[in-house]
């Protein structure tokens, strides 16, 4: 019989308590997957014999706050909570990435973390109203940023270094939808 820790005298001990919602998780999913679940579950041949891999599940969110301004939350990731403890896979495929937009004087000021990716693998377009970000490997991010006021795309300058896709983008009067593919240095 195994023996578990138990805290402060509970009937049940603490691994129990654990194990039991991860294991009725891990049932559901398997179960009731949705199609667009199927690319987080698969099975590798190992020694010991077929062993069933589920993920990788990312999901987090940011909360920033600026003076006199109401706070921002914003999630990234590639799966999205949904009702009763559920989760359902990210829109549009490939992890949403964390990213900070900052209005500075005359232009904005983003910066997207994208681990894991290569320099060649980033492709950045932008339109007067966004821009939007998307890799090629292994590891697929994408994200849309719609920006407040118009910028123009013939002055947006992207760089890439460890990790990190930095993308200045100067602003314009006017509006349209006029677009240009960024270069990324």
């Amino acid at each position: 019989m195994r023996r578990g820790f138990r805290l402060f005298g509970e009937e049940e001990p603490f691994e129990e308590r654990i194990r039991d919602p991860f294991e009725d998780m891990v049932r559901d999913l398997e179960e009731g997957a949705p199609s667009e679940m199927e690319e987080f579950i698969r099975e590798e041949d190992t020694p010991r014999g077929k062993v069933r891999k589920y993920g990788p599940f990312v999901y987090g969110f940011s909360y920033s706050k600026r003076p006199g301004e109401e706070p921002e939350i914003q999630e990234f990731g590639n799966v999205r909570p949904s009702g009763r403890g559920r989760i359902r896979p990210a829109p549009e495929g490939g992890r949403e990435p964390l990213t900070e937009v900052t209005d500075l004087d005359g232009k904005y000021e983003i910066v997207v973390e994208l681990p894991g990716v290569k320099r060649g693998e980033v492709d950045v377009s932008a339109t007067e109203d966004g821009l939007r970000v998307k890799t090629t490997g292994e590891r697929k991010y994408r994200k849309e940023v719609e920006l407040g006021e118009p910028i123009d795309p013939d002055k947006v300058d992207a760089n890439f270094q460890y990790g990190m896709l930095t993308i200045d983008a100067e602003k314009r009067e006017g509006g349209g939808d006029r677009g240009k593919k960024i270069d990324v240095r």
